[in-house]
């Protein structure tokens, strides 16, 4: 079993210290990653870059030259046609951007926020759901970026909020799962997961089940009505990301770089002894035959359902940042490689001939 390597511990040691003591973090993450149908946006250090996927040509980077920006949390791409991505720089500005040009469109960025942005936002209807490291969870108008309101929880949040239409559901690293009525912007409930939680809830497809993990080694299914357990599933080591699922599995990945396949309505372990080649904070991917984790040795694995290796690929550097997909495409973004961002065919794990290096 091979835990994160000595480095790791220090690049993750140094993010959670700095969360919690607001201590000031430069080049101390991995990059962020999203896409849609025909570009990747990815978001490294001072600048956030747009790549188009048919050949890798960059499209733009924002901002012309470096400043006081830090990015690496994934940019959101709204249902209204932004991109909206949050610095962990000394600006601390949450920015919108226009997708096609990388241009701002609200009219300042927003910096009421009293800390970083780690966590990616969530747009529901015409408001934006910002969490930020300060503890607090910012309501803004999606339009303009204009304060809401907010809502301190406490301590810092790195995970995306979810929502089922009507409650918002927020993760923190003080060890609660909360949801969130927006309407009255009270807390309705709140559930010890019994270590820190990094990752994002997963919601099931009836929006009745909420799958998580937790620094305390294990992985919970939540009622999202009230917040009541279903069942918990053990794992070996902290899972860091957010479980991906069907409609009979949830899968999750630990830090010693062990998979697991869980049944849904027990959590029933089906996996005894899946581990790749390495530790694994990213989340899984579902794909058309299984599953698709990237390892921190820098290796992309696409796994059946019971837990076959059915290909493999190299792309150097090391991978924390999940791998997402964009049609038949999985698109990885790993630390410390030579170039920014690879994108491999989902069917075989042919890499593609193009590799993005952000020039």
């Amino acid at each position: 079993m091979k835990r994160l390597t000595l480095i790791s511990f220090i690049l993750l040691g140094a993010i959670l210290l700095g969360a919690c003591s607001g201590a000031a973090m430069r080049g101390t993450s991995w990059p962020g990653l999203s896409a849609d149908t025909n570009n990747a946006y990815i978001a490294n250090g001072q600048y956030i870059y747009a790549a188009r996927l048919s050949d890798g040509t960059k499209l733009w980077q924002y901002p012309d030259k470096a400043g006081a920006q830090e990015f690496f949390a994934s940019p959101l791409i709204t249902p209204d046609g932004q991109l909206i991505v949050g610095s962990a720089g000394t600006d601390q500005g949450l920015i919108s951007l226009d997708p096609a040009t990388g241009k701002e469109k609200w009219p300042a960025p927003f910096t009421g926020g009293k800390d970083r942005w780690i966590a990616q936002p969530l747009a529901l209807n015409d408001t934006l759901y910002a969490p930020n490291n300060d503890g607090s969870l910012y309501a803004l108008k999606l339009a303009t970026g204009q304060l809401l309101w907010s809502l301190s929880i406490g301590k810092p949040l790195w995970g995306a909020p979810v929502t089922d239409g009507k409650l918002i559901f927020l993760t923190s690293l003080d060890h609660f799962l909360y949801a969130i009525d927006p309407g009255s912007q009270k807390i309705t409930w709140k559930v010890d997961l019994g270590g820190s939680v990094a990752g994002s809830p997963a919601l099931s497809a009836d929006k009745t089940t909420l799958y998580v993990g937790s620094f305390g080694s294990k992985v919970f299914a939540i009622n999202s009505a009230d917040g009541s357990i279903r069942w918990t599933a053990k794992t070996k080591a902290w899972v860091w990301s957010d479980p991906a699922f069907n409609s009979s599995n949830v899968y999750a990945a630990d830090i010693d770089g062990q998979l697991y396949s869980l049944d849904a309505s027990s959590g029933q372990n089906s996996w005894a002894n899946v581990i790749p080649d390495g530790p694994i904070t990213g989340s899984p991917l579902l794909a058309t035959d299984g599953v698709i984790v990237a390892t921190e040795s820098g290796f992309v694995y696409s796994l059946d359902h019971n837990g076959k290796v059915l290909w493999s690929t190299s792309v150097g550097g090391k991978i924390y940042t999940a791998p997402i997909a964009s049609g038949n495409l999985v698109l990885v973004a790993p630390l410390g490689a030579p170039y920014l961002l690879y994108a491999v065919n989902e069917k075989d794990g042919s890499m593609l001939p193009w590799h993005f290096d952000g020039k």
